[in-house]
């Protein structure tokens, strides 16, 4: 099967390396077909995607029905269409379209009259809640057609901005920035944060299911934490205080994955050398986790002194004094 990923348009790199690394962690095999700015294509023989869920620079994601040059005409491209193979009486459906670099007049329109007129007008339509959604997608010279399998929330993501908390700092990161940088880790089974901070990346390690583990070295962050976590349902957790360049001592084992987002002078306790704290921190987190290592920083960071290995670093612009260092590391 094909699938077309159509990614955050701010933050499309980043989408796009979560979206390989989710497929990556469930050990999914594919073969890149196209990628440029929003759209990443890819073909798989695995149809068991049940945790496309966990995307978060994702907006959707559909099975493709058909991929093919508008030269062609829409008219012989929608004949060639059989219909029954992704929508059937006893569901409704909708019909919605994006025209990314060209455009063709009514292209919705058209869309939902093959399907009505392959199923003799005997289809429902449901603009509202509709049970599918075949989605229609121009860009360039091509137009791809196919059927939504995924689709995130914007709302409940949005329920999740750092200013709803009961526990809330200014400094806190995106819930989605959160989840992708979760997903990059490849993580499956559990978290760790050695800078919980208000919890903002354990909350959404905890709502995909993951066993979540923080540590910060203020109490009234950790109590503020554990008081996020359950505000949203999430009771498995293991909080506690201390120092980051204790991670492994703390909890006594290695961690499969480590996401944070690195303090850069927002605690009163942090040391006033903040290099020499970061390097012990980090030199510390080396030795907790198997899987992946991702951390957030004001600058880039020389990981590689240390013994990581890089594998890559995503930066963007959160406002005019700060710049966010998303550092992807292994080992």
């Amino acid at each position: 099967m094909k699938l077309l990923f159509f990614l955050s348009g701010g933050h499309n790199y980043l989408a796009k390396k979560e979206a390989l690394a989710l497929l990556a962690a469930y050990h999914i095999d594919y073969k890149l077909i196209y990628e440029e700015k929003q759209i990443l294509i890819l073909e798989t023989l695995n149809s068991k995607l049940d945790f496309l869920f966990r995307l978060g620079l994702t907006h959707f994601v559909l099975e493709i029905i058909d991929d093919s040059y508008i030269e062609d005409g829409i008219e012989k491209i929608l004949s060639k269409i059989d219909w029954s193979i992704y929508l059937n009486l006893n569901r409704t459906y909708k019909v919605r379209t994006k025209q990314k670099d060209n455009r063709i007049e009514n292209l919705e329109l058209l869309i939902a009259k093959s399907i009505s007129k392959f199923f003799n007008d005997k289809i429902k339509a449901d603009l509202t809640n509709p049970m599918d959604e075949i989605t229609g997608i121009l860009y360039g010279k091509k137009l791809v057609i196919g059927k939504k399998i995924f689709e995130r929330s914007k709302t409940e993501f949005n329920k999740r901005k750092p200013q709803l908390r009961p526990f809330f700092s200014p400094t806190s990161i995106d819930p989605r920035i959160a989840r992708a940088m979760i997903n990059v880790s490849q993580a499956k089974k559990e978290v760790l944060d050695p800078f919980a901070g208000t919890g903002g990346i354990l909350i959404e390690a905890g709502l995909i299911g993951l066993d979540v583990y923080g540590i910060d070295i203020e109490e009234k962050s950790v109590e503020g934490t554990k008081m996020n976590l359950l505000s949203y349902g999430i009771k498995n957790y293991n909080i506690k205080l201390g120092d980051a360049r204790n991670s492994y001592d703390i909890f006594g084992k290695s961690i499969e994955s480590i996401v944070t987002d690195a303090p850069y002078g927002r605690s009163t306790k942090v040391d006033k050398d903040k290099d020499k704290m970061y390097r012990e921190c980090f030199i510390s987190i080396y030795d907790s986790f198997k899987k992946k290592c991702v951390i957030g920083l004001n600058r880039e960071y020389p990981f590689d002194e240390i013994g990581f290995n890089i594998d890559f670093v995503y930066k963007f612009r959160v406002h005019k004094s700060l710049t966010r260092y998303i550092h992807v590391l292994s080992k």
